[in-house]
C-alpha cells in the first residue's frame, strides 16, 4: 500500500472508532469548584446508563439520562455535604441539569443550576477528557521496586501539608505518631478539619503503614490523592465495604479487620490502574482494577502521579511507620 494513502488510511480509520464510541466511556471532568467528577456512560440498542461521582460520596448510577441528538442530558439533584460529630450530612441545594458535548475524546459539560429559592446560577462550564483503556493486570511477582522513602518522620509534619490550607488543622505529632483530633461540632454551620497529604507526589508504588482507630472511628488512605483505601471501625461487621475495601468502588474479599484501638498493618500496592490491599497479613483487595477516582479525590486524571493523603475531617485517626517504595517502570 502507498505509505501516504496508508497514513490516511489510519487516520480514517481511527476517527470511525472514535465517533462509534460516541459517548461510550469512562470520563475524568472537573466541577465548577474544581472538584474531581467521574462518569461512565454505557450505550447501546437498549439504550443508555450513566454512572457518575460528583466530587464527594459514592458512585451512583444516574436516574435520569438521555440523548438529544448530539448531547448528553443529565438531571439531578446537588447536595451540600458537612460533617458533624453525628457523621456526615447533606442538604439539597438545588437541581442540576447538564448539557455534555463530545468533540472526539474531549467532553465540554453546560451546567444550569436551579437552588431551592427558585433563583438560577449563571451557566457553567466543566471540561474532560475520556479516559484511557484500562490496562491489564499487572504481575505483581515481576514489578521492580526503588529505595524505600520514609514518608513520615515521627518527629513534626515536614513534607506534609493540608489538601485545602482554608481547613481547620487538628493533625499533630508525638511519640513517632501522626495523630488527628478534631473537635466536631453540630449543624449546618459546624467546622470543617483538613485532610493532610504528602507534599511530594508518586506514580506507581507500595505502601506500608499501621493505623489506630478509635471505636466508631473514620479516615482514609488516598492513593495518588485520588483512590480512598477505607479506614474504619469495621471489626466484627459482615459488611465487605468496610477497612481496607476501595470506598464505592471494591470491596473486600473478607473482614480483616482487628477492634477498635489496636494497630492495624496495611501493605497496599498500586500498579498499573490495579490495587492489591493486604489487611494484617491477610488478602482483602487482590489486583482489582480501577475504574476511576473515589469521593474526596484531588483530581479525576488517573495519568497523573499524586500525593498520599489521610482523611482528616472525619474523626480522630493515628498513622505511623508510614513507608514508600516506587515501583520502577
Amino acid at each position: 500500500m502507498n505509505k501516504i494513502l496508508g497514513f490516511f488510511t489510519i487516520i480514517l480509520f481511527s476517527s470511525v472508532i472514535c465517533l462509534a464510541d460516541g459517548f461510550n466511556g469512562r470520563w475524568t471532568l472537573s466541577s465548577p469548584s474544581g472538584g474531581a467528577v467521574w462518569l461512565k456512560v454505557e450505550e447501546d440498542a437498549n439504550g443508555i446508563r450513566g454512572w457518575m461521582m460528583w466530587e464527594i460520596g459514592n458512585v451512583y448510577q444516574i436516574k435520569n439520562i438521555h440523548r438529544e441528538q448530539d448531547a448528553l442530558i443529565i438531571t439531578q439533584p446537588c447536595f451540600r455535604w458537612y460533617m458533624t460529630r453525628s457523621g456526615m450530612k447533606r442538604d439539597q441545594i438545588g437541581e442540576d441539569a447538564l448539557r455534555a458535548v463530545i468533540d472526539g475524546d474531549a467532553m465540554t459539560i453546560y451546567l444550569d443550576r436551579k437552588l431551592t429559592d427558585g433563583s438560577k446560577l449563571p451557566t457553567a462550564v466543566m471540561k474532560g477528557r475520556r479516559a484511557a483503556p484500562l490496562p491489564p493486570a499487572p504481575d505483581l511477582k515481576s514489578l521492580k521496586f526503588a529505595a524505600p522513602i520514609e514518608l513520615f518522620n515521627g518527629v513534626n509534619l515536614d513534607g506534609w501539608t493540608l489538601t485545602n490550607p482554608a481547613d481547620n488543622n487538628a493533625w499533630s505529632v508525638g511519640d513517632g505518631i501522626l495523630s488527628n483530633n478534631p473537635e466536631l461540632e453540630d449543624g449546618a454551620d459546624a467546622r470543617q478539619f483538613g485532610n493532610i497529604r504528602s507534599v511530594a507526589e508518586f506514580q506507581d508504588f507500595r505502601l506500608q503503614l499501621e493505623v489506630r482507630l478509635p471505636r466508631g472511628g473514620n479516615s482514609g488512605i488516598y492513593l495518588r490523592g485520588r483512590y480512598e483505601v477505607q479506614v474504619t471501625d469495621s471489626y466484627g461487621k459482615k459488611s465487605v465495604t468496610g477497612l481496607g475495601s476501595i470506598y464505592s468502588r471494591v470491596p473486600a474479599l473478607v473482614n480483616a479487620a482487628r477492634p477498635a484501638g489496636e494497630w492495624q498493618k496495611f501493605d497496599i500496592i498500586l500498579a498499573q490502574q490495579h490495587v492489591t490491599v493486604t489487611l494484617n497479613d491477610t488478602l482483602v483487595v487482590d489486583n482489582q482494577p480501577l475504574e476511576g477516582c473515589t469521593g474526596g479525590a484531588l483530581n479525576a486524571d488517573d495519568a497523573l502521579p499524586g500525593p498520599i493523603y489521610f482523611q482528616g475531617d472525619h474523626t480522630a485517626v493515628e498513622y505511623r511507620n508510614i513507608i514508600l517504595t516506587p515501583i520502577i517502570e
